[in-house]
This record gives structure tokens, sequence and C-alpha cells, in this order.
């Protein structure tokens, strides 16, 4: 199958960046023709000022990036297009380009964008969903997007009139969601419900080796941003002696570093790590935690620690415990919680024999859900539903 996929990598590369490589790398080996058209909002840094003014106009729509779909989707003839991000640099212009060819489309979810202006659904630390039902006023007014009015006003305006146009209605034949809290949200948003299928994470379990011991540490990996909770994870770390380690960066990697137990040497900070070297710190970890305090769905960590034999210490909340379950395969507490996140981390590492289990468990149910052949049969499956109308 001929499959035309349009993906806009993140600033900071995220576990959404790493899914849509995983796809690509599944689907090729597959034995699928795949085609890309790919921005990289890094580049943004890169351009005049001139043309950052009107970056504002082309997250609402941008004509080179239709252009550029046109042109593809016509020269190639793809029997079905895969979208994933299309902030801030392909934006929505590319769904009416891809109609216009007659190139049925599937949208990869992994956020909230369609429904909030950050999609995170969380703001001033809490989790928030005033925008929801299309008024994204509420947005501009908290400066929902990276704290700033104009920039929270560009992606109000996209969202408004894409809404009110129903560009993702009218266009998209299927919604693919990791967890079915995320589709539940869409459908409470306004989503058609009988277009939206659950699949989980393009993930290739078969690469991890595991192992279920390790040395006992605590490892983060991801956005050092407060709704990811790495602010409850840091203040777990004053209240219990197991040894915790974060990987990533972020917006809110100032704070990180400023916190009392980061400059006592409590935590140790390895900055950001991908590929082999990230592969290795989670091999050697004890756990995982997934402190996630806004509606993270499936995040790639937990694929990551469940393929590599390690249980999850993770929050109750959103999708989470659809596949982190408590005394099976991990164990979950309060959002925001520090004192239970402590109390968690303690029970694993006081018990060798739990936590073990709990690791054999979780490597067990990766094999179950995240083999490749599964997922690229669940997406033919759903690819072939969009060309069907």
């Amino acid at each position: 199958m001929r499959i035309l996929f349009c993906h806009n990598r993140y600033a900071i590369r995220s576990g959404e960046d790493i899914a849509f490589e995983t796809a690509c790398e599944l689907l090729t080996r597959a034995g699928h023709d795949l085609i890309t058209v790919v921005r990289d909002s890094r580049s943004i840094g890169e351009i005049s000022l001139g043309r950052r003014l009107h970056l504002g106009a082309s997250v609402v729509h941008s004509a080179s990036a239709a252009r550029e779909v046109s042109r593809v989707a016509i020269r190639d003839s793809p029997a079905v297009a895969l979208v994933q991000n299309v902030f801030p640099l392909l934006s929505p212009s590319i769904y009416r380009a891809l109609a216009r060819a007659g190139v049925p489309i599937v949208q990869l979810v992994f956020n909230y964008r369609f429904l909030c202006l950050n999609g995170q659904f969380f703001t001033a630390g809490a989790v928030c969903e005033r925008c929801r039902g299309g008024n994204y006023l509420h947005g501009v007014v908290r400066r929902c997007f990276r704290g700033g009015y104009a920039e929270s006003a560009a992606y109000a305006t996209a969202l408004g009139i894409h809404r009110a146009l129903g560009t993702w209605q009218r266009s998209v034949r299927r919604f693919v969601v990791p967890d079915r809290f995320l589709g539940e949200k869409l459908v409470h948003g306004g989503f058609p419900a009988d277009r939206i299928r659950t699949v989980c994470n393009p993930f290739d379990v078969e690469r991890y080796v595991p192992n279920y011991g390790g040395e006992g540490y605590a490892l983060f990996v991801g956005r050092w941003i407060r709704p990811k909770g790495i602010f409850t994870l840091l203040d777990a770390a004053a209240r219990t002696k197991v040894k915790v380690v974060i990987a990533g960066d972020g917006e809110d990697a100032e704070g990180v570093r400023a916190h009392p137990v980061v400059r006592a040497g409590t935590v140790t900070l390895v900055g950001a790590v991908y590929g082999e070297e990230m592969e290795r710190l989670l091999n050697r970890a004890g756990m995982v935690v997934v402190p996630s305090e806004w509606y993270d769905n499936l995040p790639m960590m937990v694929c990551q620690a469940f393929a590599a034999g390690k249980p999850v210490v993770a929050s109750r909340i959103n999708g989470i415990p659809e596949y982190v379950r408590d005394g099976e395969t991990g164990l979950l507490f309060a959002p925001g919680d520090a004192a239970g996140l402590a109390t968690s981390l303690d029970r694993l590492a006081a018990d060798e024999g739990f936590r073990l289990s709990l690791g054999r468990e979780a490597r067990r149910t990766a094999e179950q859900l995240f083999s490749p052949g599964q997922w690229v049969a669940a997406m033919e499956l759903v690819m072939e539903e969009a060309m069907g109308g």
C-alpha cells in the first residue's frame, strides 16, 4: 500500500516524534510504500524576522504546505494519508489539500490539541477543560500556549476557524487514539464516536532485552514541565532514600535545577538522552516513574519500561491505568501526591521479589500489546476502513 505520512516535529523531541519515527519504520518493514511530508519546529529559530511575523497566519493556513501536499498527492497517488501533528508549520490547510486530491485521511491523535491550545488540558498547575466546548478565548486570557497572548491568540484563531468549518469532521475518516480515555474526550468535544479507533502506540518490543534486576534506582525520562509531574517527583525524592535519576530537558529546566534535592545532590540529572544511551539507562533502572498530572495518553516511556521488564510507578490519571495495572505491572498513586509516590518507591525498593514479579508481568504485557505485527495489522485495518469510506 502506498501511504503518505505527514507530521510536524516538535521543537523539543517528544514521545510523539518517537511514535512517528517508529510508525514509519514498522510500516516500511511491513512492505508498505511510505512517502513523508515533514516539517520541524526547530527550524523556526532559523527563519528571518520577517517570515517569523507571518508564522501566526501560517498556523491557520500554510499555502506552501498545502501546495506541497497537493503536489505529492497528485504525483504519487497514495492510497491513504496518515496525519499526525500539523502545528505550526504544516497547518490544517493540508486536510483540504488531501481531500481535494481524493486521498482518505487517518488522523493519529496523541494529545488534545483539537480541543485545547496547548494540547494538554492543563493550565495554572491543574487540569483544565474550559476550551473543550469550542470557546478558545479561555486559553487566550490564560495565555495557555507558551505563556504568550500572541501565540495563544494564533492557535485560538486556527482552532476556532477550523472547528467552525468542520475541517476535521469533514475531512478525516478515522481518528486513531492510544487509549479509550482520549477517545472519550474527543467525543465529548464533538468528534464522531463511530470514526474513533483505539490502537496502542507504534512500538517494537522485540528490540528490548528485559533486565528484571538493575541497580535499583527510579528513572524518569521526559520533558521537564509541570504537567509531567516533574516537581511532584522532586518533592517525593526528599521523602525517600531510593535513588532518583532524571533524564530529559524542557521549559521548566531552571526550576528543576533549582530544586533543593537537586542542589543537594540527592537527585541525579543526566540531561536529554536518546537511542542506545537511553536504553542503557533504562536497562540499569529498578523501576520507572511516570508522575503525570495532565491527561498523558499512554506515554511512550510506559511502553519502553514494560519492554525492558521494569515496573512503572505512575499517576492514577487518564488512560495510564488502562495499561499500568496496580499491583500487577506497577503501582499507581494519586496525581500530585508526593507522599504517595515516595511510599510506592519505598515499597518496590524494600521488596525485591515483588518488584521483579511486576517487571516480569510488565514484559508479558508488552509482548501481548506492543508487538510490531499487531500494531501494523491494527493500522492496516483502520486504513482499509478509511479507504472504504
